[in-house]
């Protein structure tokens, strides 16, 4: 087998291994209401998908982006702009209602939780951290965003049907790394109880 020489200034882009993303979490209550949720609906679609594990559960807020490596300095940048969120945001409750299938280019497409009015305070606590990660210099997330929890994977597309709900309280806000490529659990980096 030959190895390929690298001319110089053309290095190979080092592997991305570690994203780094804020998330709510469910908690215990919720968890257990997911894991039935999923069964019946996967059952009801003939869904093969193996479901999200328990540790894996969460709701997207903003991704910082896929690194080859920890970003230290970024991670603390991202974190003092989470704690001043977190002062000024209130405990609230989330309701996901609506479970559908998110149509990409995959053919293992999200299968996820949505909801209306249920899930609103999520969005407004992502257009907080959104502002507040633009003014510390870390812009990337789009001005739109839609609450959802992905319950699995799978090729059979479901439309949007009445679901649940599944309910929590939303106490704290967490950021998340999830190593990439790997099937480790989440590492929770740092977490703030929401304060407001």
């Amino acid at each position: 087998m030959t190895q390929q020489t690298l001319l110089p200034g053309f290095e190979p882009e080092p592997e991305l291994t570690d994203r780094i993303f804020f998330a709510v979490l469910p908690d215990a209550g919720a968890i257990a209401r997911i894991n039935t949720l999923t069964a019946e609906l996967k059952a009801a679609h003939g869904m093969r998908g193996r479901a999200i594990a328990d540790a894996r559960l969460h709701a997207t807020l903003c991704n910082l982006g896929d690194f080859p490596g920890m970003p230290d300095s970024l991670v603390a940048r991202a974190g003092k702009a989470a704690a001043l969120v977190a002062d000024a945001t209130a405990p609230f409750a989330v309701s996901f209602d609506t479970a559908q299938t998110f149509i990409n280019r995959s053919r293992n497409r999200p299968f996820v939780l949505t909801g209306g009015d249920g899930v609103s305070g999520l969005g407004s606590l992502y257009k907080s951290l959104a502002m507040a990660l633009l003014k510390a210099g870390l812009p990337g997330n789009p001005p739109n965003y839609t609450p959802h929890l992905t319950l699995l994977y799978d090729d059979v597309t479901a439309p949007p049907q009445a679901a649940g709900p599944v309910e929590w309280t939303v106490r704290e806000l967490v950021l998340v790394h999830s190593h990439i490529g790997q099937n480790l659990p989440y590492t929770a980096l740092c977490r703030w109880s929401l304060q407001g």
